[in-house]
């Protein structure tokens, strides 16, 4: 696997991008200065993105010619949404579903 100059070249330039516009964010308006209302929006941001990311996810890795492989995409959804429940923590959700995807793909099934 080789990667080109190009795409490596793409990925740091839109890293730096995403970095400048965050520290800028956070330099001109502090934490402290935002509104009631937006604090209290951005937290449901990071949920929001999680679960727009899941969602795409779960309807790519569910595939009906393939029961198995849906099943245990969506076992590892349940774990994580057990945990999320249970917890309520973004770091466990987030820990419990990278175990239960390792444990999927490191398993030999039949």
């Amino acid at each position: 696997m080789s990667v080109r100059l190009e795409d490596l070249t793409a990925v740091l330039v839109l890293g730096l991008l995403c970095w400048v516009l965050r520290a800028t964010f956070v330099v001109f308006i502090p934490a402290d200065r935002l509104p009631a209302v937006v604090a209290q929006a951005l937290q449901h941001l990071a949920p929001a993105a999680l679960a727009s990311i899941l969602a795409v996810e779960i309807t790519s890795a569910v595939d009906l010619s393939n029961p198995a492989s849906s099943m245990e995409a969506l076992g590892v959804v349940a774990v994580a949404a057990t945990v999320a429940v249970l917890t309520r923590s973004m770091t466990w959700t987030v820990l419990a579903g990278i175990v239960a995807v390792l444990v999927v793909d490191l398993t030999p099934l039949g």
